[in-house]
């Protein structure tokens, strides 16, 4: 299988024909305190499956981690079903993880890797940043 698409998005879905509908795709997340609660993420993943693979089963496996994989905040699975024909032509297939209220512990770099039956396909950063708050008063003179 290869890797296609992989993207981090405020809200996605694939509609009865099989493209994906994605809004607000982001590979920043800033917040004011930390550790920090981001309420809601969907990932986006398509995968391309070869003939070779057709009416196979595959794990498809999310995980998102610090920069070095010491910390694994969130990890998911779906099982894959690829399904018989195409007619000899690569197959795309489409899965959406939706993930809520991952608590990032610190501003950083983390990562969301895609492995399928545990051979990582792709990996997409994520920084996570501090902003400082923003005045609420009026403007100075």
């Amino acid at each position: 299988m290869q890797l296609l698409v992989l993207l981090a998005a405020d809200y996605a879905n694939v509609t009865r024909e099989g493209k994906p509908n994605v809004m607000g795709v982001f590979s920043n997340i800033r917040a004011e305190h930390f550790p920090a609660r981001h309420p809601e993420m969907h990932v986006v993943i398509s995968l391309a499956a070869s003939p070779a693979e057709y009416g196979t089963r595959r794990t498809l496996r999310l995980k998102l981690i610090n920069e070095d994989g010491s910390l694994t905040l969130v990890e998911g699975s779906q099982m894959m079903e690829i399904p018989e024909g195409g007619g000899g032509r690569r197959m795309e297939l489409t899965r959406i993880f939706r993930l809520r209220d991952i608590v990032f512990p610190s501003p950083g770099d983390y990562q969301i890797s895609v492995l399928v039956d545990n051979d990582e396909k792709g990996s997409l950063p994520l920084i996570v940043s501090k902003v400082e708050a923003e005045s609420r008063g009026g403007a100075a003179s």
